[in-house]
C-alpha cells in the first residue's frame, strides 16, 4: 500500500485509491497518518474531530470510525480486518498506532532526498544536489492535509510539513545558484518571495540570483519592497546580514564573498 501526507491525504492499493470518503474518517486517518508508527490517545483523536468538545458518543462514534478504516485497509490490501488490527492498525492503550514502513510513505522518502542533497551540497556537488531536490519537491501534490477538515493537531502537523517544504525550496535555490543557474533561481525565488512576502532569506536569495544575472537595478529594488514592508507593517528593519547584502550591491567593487550563494554554509 501507499500513504502520502505531501497533499491531500492519499492512501492507495494496487494503484486503487481507497482513502475514506467520510469526512470524520478521513480526518482520524490524517492524524494517524500525520503521527504514524506513533501512538495517538483516544483523547487526542476526540479533540481534533470535535474540537475539544466531543460529545457523549464521542468514544462509541470514534470506535466506528476506526473499524471502517480497517475494513477499508483491509479491502483494499487483500488482508483481514482482523490482521490490519494486530499488525497495521493497532490498539495501543488507550490509542492506536499506524504501522508504516518508510517505503510506503512519502514522508520519510522526502526527508531522505533532502538529507542526501543537504550532504551532496556540503560537497560542493550543486548539480548533483539540484536534480535529488527536484526529486523530493515532486513528491508534492499541494497542501498537506488539503483534503480533511484541521483540528488543532492537524493544523500543527501542515504547518510542520509546510516550514519542511519551505526549507527545502530554499536548499535548492541555493543549489541552482552554485550551479549558476540564475535564471532558474530567479524564476523560484520570485514565486516564493511573493507567498512569504516577509522571509528574509528568501529575499536574500532573490536579490543575489538578480544581481548575478546582471540585474543589479532589479535586485536593490528588492531590497526596498523589503525594507518598506517590514517597516511599515512591523515596525522593524531588515535584520544586519540583509543589510550587509544591500551595502554590498550598492559598491562599484562589491565584495564576492557576500554575493556568493550561501550553500553548505547556510544549510545548519
Amino acid at each position: 500500500m501507499e500513504f502520502r501526507v505531501l497533499g491531500p491525504i492519499d492512501v492507495r492499493a494496487q494503484g486503487r485509491d481507497i482513502t475514506p470518503s467520510a469526512p470524520k474518517q478521513r480526518q482520524v486517518l490524517a492524524l494517524l497518518m500525520a503521527k504514524a508508527n506513533h501512538r495517538v490517545s483516544v483523547p487526542a483523536l476526540l479533540s481534533e474531530v470535535w474540537d475539544g468538545e466531543p460529545p457523549r458518543t464521542a468514544t462509541t462514534a470514534l470506535q466506528t470510525y476506526i473499524g471502517a478504516i480497517r475494513k477499508a485497509l483491509a479491502a483494499g490490501s487483500g488482508s483481514s480486518a482482523r490482521d490490519i488490527a494486530e499488525q497495521r492498525l493497532v490498539t495501543d492503550g488507550n490509542g492506536y498506532v499506524l504501522r508504516l514502513r518508510p517505503e510506503e510513505w512519502d514522508r520519510p522518502r522526502f526527508e531522505e532526498l533532502v538529507l542526501t542533497a543537504r550532504g551532496l551540497l556540503e560537497e560542493r556537488r550543486a548539480h548533483a544536489a539540484t536534480e535529488v531536490l527536484s526529486q523530493a519537491l515532486a513528491l508534492w501534490r499541494g497542501a498537506p492535509f488539503g483534503n480533511v477538515r484541521h483540528g488543532s493537531r492537524l493544523t500543527v502537523q501542515a504547518r510542520v510539513l509546510n516550514e519542511a517544504h519551505l526549507a527545502a525550496c530554499e536548499v535548492r535555490i541555493d543549489a541552482l545558484l552554485l550551479c549558476r543557474r540564475f535564471q532558474e533561481a530567479v524564476g523560484e525565488a520570485v514565486a516564493l518571495v511573493g507567498e512569504h512576502p516577509y522571509h528574509e532569506n528568501l529575499h536574500s536569495q532573490l536579490m543575489r540570483a538578480l544581481y548575478a544575472s546582471g540585474r543589479r537595478a532589479a535586485a536593490l529594488d528588492v531590497y526596498q519592497s523589503l525594507h518598506r514592508r517590514m517597516t511599515d507593517d512591523l515596525g522593524l528593519p531588515p535584520s544586519p546580514s540583509t543589510t550587509t547584502l544591500h551595502h554590498v550591491m550598492l559598491q562599484d567593487h562589491p565584495d564576492q564573498r557576500y554575493l556568493a550563494a550561501a550553500g553548505a554554509g547556510a544549510l545548519g
